[in-house]
């Protein structure tokens, strides 16, 4: 029987806490046969070397410390290199998987054949105390309305982050290692080669926990979210490479200035609901003001007539007293 190995690359950089979670969640998978390689990307070396040495892996786990980060990308090919497996799972120093995260989606690549598998994931929001204690406050599906993950999807934006994924090793050999030229958005340029030449897999299941601290700064932050700007310009390099290479190719420029002029077309609608949105919101406080003056208004002669009425009763409650007066008299 032929067994199918998987190597986990894990990327790391000064957070201990996280790797010391992570390599526990390594751990405790049920499917045994793979290995782990720990990429120090530019970190301190001797924390990273003593998390290691007690997460119980063993001979399951090797260090590559390198001296100067050259981004996620590079440390996943540093690690993918470095390693010797069927597949290939990246898994993040603050992500998570459910513990049959490997069994269930290495069986799906051996029973379809398929070149790439992704599960159901989960935007796993939590905070790190001072005292390093995790703490979490909640999840939500990551496209939970999806049934799968196509490549029109991908078109638009990423269906799939890479603790969801798990693929095979002969797709480097076949169409090349992570771009190591983005900072960002590697995985989803990636996936968009894949998808382009094969379909992607599908599990139903929520194996998956991509980790998000949203108020977190420094060495804690997720990079999605503190790199929100670098994302999306980014996203727009690839987008640009992609149409460049297409028209330099024999491609015309007339599909994409009319998906261009379609685009403009939808954003002017867009503004012009805005507008009347606004513009309706301003006559409706306009009228809500009128209504508020009318009412000021009636509250002002309910208070004018108040005060007549008192001194009405109060006048009449002199006269009462002197006619009192001098029926006494």
């Amino acid at each position: 029987m032929i067994i199918s190995t998987v190597a986990i690359i894990v990327r790391t950089k000064d957070r201990p806490t996280f790797l010391t979670r992570a390599l526990a969640n390594i751990a405790a998978q049920t499917y045994p046969h793979y290995s782990v390689v720990v990429v120090n990307d530019g970190g301190a070396t001797a924390p990273v070397d003593r998390i290691v040495a007690t997460a119980g892996l063993g001979e399951k786990v090797q260090v590559l410390h390198r001296e100067v980060s050259e981004g996620m990308e590079a440390a996943s090919n540093a690690g993918i290199r470095a390693s010797a497996s069927d597949y290939i799972a990246i898994h993040d120093d603050d992500d998570l998987w459910e513990p049959t995260f490997l069994e269930k989606t290495v069986a799906r690549l051996e029973q379809t054949g398929a070149a790439m598998v992704t599960v159901r994931i989960d935007e796993y929001f939590e905070r790190i105390t001072d005292a390093g204690i995790f703490k979490h406050l909640d999840s939500r599906p990551f496209w939970g309305f999806i049934q799968g993950v196509h490549l029109h999807d991908l078109f638009r934006i990423n269906r799939a982050v890479p603790i969801g994924i798990l693929h095979r090793r002969s797709l480097h050999d076949e169409l090349g290692y992570y771009e190591e030229s983005l900072p960002v958005v590697g995985d989803w340029e990636f996936n968009l080669r894949v998808a382009q030449r094969y379909p992607v897999e599908f599990v139903d299941e929520n194996l998956a926990h991509w980790s998000k601290r949203v108020n977190a700064t420094g060495a804690n932050a997720n990079s999605t979210v503190a790199g929100f700007d670098a994302h999306r310009h980014y996203d727009a390099c690839v987008r640009e490479e992609a149409v460049r290479d297409h028209l330099t190719s024999g491609g015309h420029a007339g599909p994409y200035l009319f998906a261009a002029n379609l685009a403009n077309e939808v954003q002017g609608a867009v503004d012009e609901a805005h507008a009347s949105v606004r513009a309706s919101a301003g006559e409706t406080a306009d009228m809500l003001r009128g209504v508020s003056e009318k009412l000021d208004r009636i509250e002002h002669a309910q208070r004018e007539q108040a005060e007549r009425l008192a001194r009405i009763e109060k006048a009449l409650s002199v006269k009462d007293r002197v006619r009192s007066v001098l029926k006494r008299g």
